[in-house]
């Protein structure tokens, strides 16, 4: 797919989603309704979904005879779309209570990572004991250098929005979702370099 409109649908899903976990906690604060359903099950529930969306668009990279159709496709076949989602939910949950990793700039790579090499995992699963899903030294060391970098970039413009966002909304601590949609976008350079590791494994 054309690099342009892969930030484009990005940046539209990210902002569906975001925009939609706002709106649930601007109304569940109207009508009294406790936040925390929303903060700590449906909305990270909304982040996995948007971020199956950017990685199925991303995952071609690994082989151009791949399509996003074919990815989801895959995740379709024998219960794999259940499993996923149950996966990546239970390692949001597990990567909040470690420390360092608990922050969007750490838990999302980890999250997109983990979700191409259990696709990868299934598509290419007769030779996947040939095949190392584990991000090389050089591979990891890339990835944190380039996140470093973005939270560098706009930790405090996130700050800054999450103030803005609270105020207009009347909702408080949406600090977490500006970062998530900010790391979310911040995903694709990350996605393209396990990408290319893995496709450099694959023969051919």
């Amino acid at each position: 797919m054309n690099p342009f409109w892969v930030v484009v649908l990005t940046l539209t899903g990210v902002s569906a989603g975001s925009g939609l976990c706002f709106w649930l906690l601007h109304k569940a604060q109207e009508v009294h309704a406790s936040v925390w359903i929303l903060q700590h099950v449906i909305c990270p529930m909304i982040r996995i979904l948007v971020l199956l969306f950017v990685v199925s668009l991303i995952y071609p990279a690994v082989d151009m005879q791949t399509s996003s159709l074919q990815f989801w496709q895959l995740l379709g076949q024998q219960g794999q779309f259940n499993n996923l989602l149950n996966i990546m939910f239970f390692a949001g949950l597990l990567l909040a209570f470690l420390p360092l990793v608990s922050h969007p700039v750490f838990a999302l790579p980890i999250q997109s990572i983990l979700t191409i090499a259990l696709v990868f995992s299934w598509q290419y699963a007769e030779m996947v004991d040939r095949l190392q899903l584990l991000p090389s030294l050089a591979t990891s060391l890339k990835i944190i250098g380039y996140m470093l970098l973005a939270y560098f970039v706009t930790r405090e413009s996130s700050i800054h929005l999450s103030r803005w966002l609270d105020h207009r909304f009347h909702i408080e601590g949406s600090i977490r979702l500006v970062s998530d949609a900010t790391y979310l976008v911040l995903q694709i350079p990350v996605m393209l370099i396990y990408c290319s590791f893995l496709a450099q494994q694959l023969p051919g």
